[in-house]
């Protein structure tokens, strides 16, 4: 098995998608833009990092391996060169976002901008050109509402047969596959409270699967080895079961048969606390959330050839 909160589910369910748009994380991947011939290669880099780091002030995450990308187009570039000293570039260009769906080839949100900017190179003018894209900027924190408005809305069409793949992988015990479909759907989408409950189901199902796993290799261990190489092997085990794995009381129990047999004080320091963290609701999905990205992030990579924009 390998390795991006809850609500309280009565108010996720109750609430409104207008409500939570400013507060639910959404993932997209920033594709590389379309920049012409007259454009320097580097710009692409300085504007895809903008753009990620622009629209997660609106709750726009960044992912490696999303469906929905944001991405860029350089239409109509002007440049002149200024008599120094220094001698300076100056640009005009106008650049059109974009937001879509690259499975379903779909633009969910599209906002055309001009952009001016000067600098020593044509590079330097072009990045401080599309500094004015920021999370500051209305028409650009209005073009990334859109496209979050749009992708809620495929999740909210599309939630129940993303959770029925999450309910066929748990049959299968591919516990990380079905957390990574059920920790799909954002907290502003109608399906999130039915989400949260059934991520909760497989990370539970997924816990006791892995502690009832390392709980036999941890017998298996002390039984071939019932002496203080044994017990080192077999406590490595242990500590590695979560505290709220239904086999947690036979590990302890397990535990402290060892220690007698081998007399040593075992430290379970480590496995305290993290039973205290992963009694909070919050981490426990932050915990199940980082499986099934684990999971993703194996999976074939999306190819985001978004040449169909232009």
């Amino acid at each position: 098995m390998k390795l991006h909160k809850i609500a309280v589910l009565a108010v996720a369910a109750l609430m409104s998608v207008g409500a939570w748009a400013e507060e639910c994380d959404i993932n997209i991947t920033a594709v590389p833009v379309f920049q012409g011939d007259e454009v320097p290669e580097d710009v692409s880099d300085m504007i895809v990092t903008r753009l990620t780091n622009a629209a997660a002030t609106s709750g726009v995450v960044g992912s490696d391996n999303s469906r929905f990308f944001i991405t860029a187009k350089f239409n109509n570039n002007f440049k002149d060169v200024l008599a120094g000293p220094p001698q300076q570039t100056a640009v005009t260009t106008l650049v059109t976002l974009y937001i879509g769906d690259v499975v379903d080839r779909k633009v969910f949100a599209s906002q055309s901008f001009e952009l001016k900017g000067v600098g020593t190179s044509d590079s330097r003018a072009y990045l401080n050109a599309i500094k004015s894209l920021n999370g500051k900027n209305d028409q650009f924190a209005r073009f990334i509402a859109k496209g979050k408005e749009k992708v809620i809305s495929y999740y909210d069409a599309n939630y129940p047969q993303i959770l029925q793949k999450a309910r066929q992988a748990m049959k299968m015990n591919n516990y990380d596959e079905a957390l990574y479909y059920s920790t799909q759907i954002p907290e502003c989408s109608r399906g999130y409270a039915e989400a949260a409950a059934l991520t909760n189901t497989i990370y539970q199902a997924y816990i006791d699967f892995e502690g009832l796993r390392l709980l036999n290799q941890a017998r298996a261990a002390w039984g071939a080895n019932p002496d203080a190489s044994g017990a080192s092997e077999a406590y490595g085990y242990i500590t590695q079961i979560n505290p709220q794995a239904k086999c947690y009381g036979e590990a302890m129990t397990l535990a402290n048969q060892i220690a007698k047999v081998v007399k040593a004080n075992w430290d379970f320091e480590n496995v305290t606390k993290y039973k205290d963290q992963i009694s909070l609701e919050k981490a426990r999905i932050k915990a199940a959330r980082d499986v099934g990205v684990a999971w993703g992030n194996h999976q074939q990579p999306i190819t985001y050839n978004v040449g169909w924009l232009w």
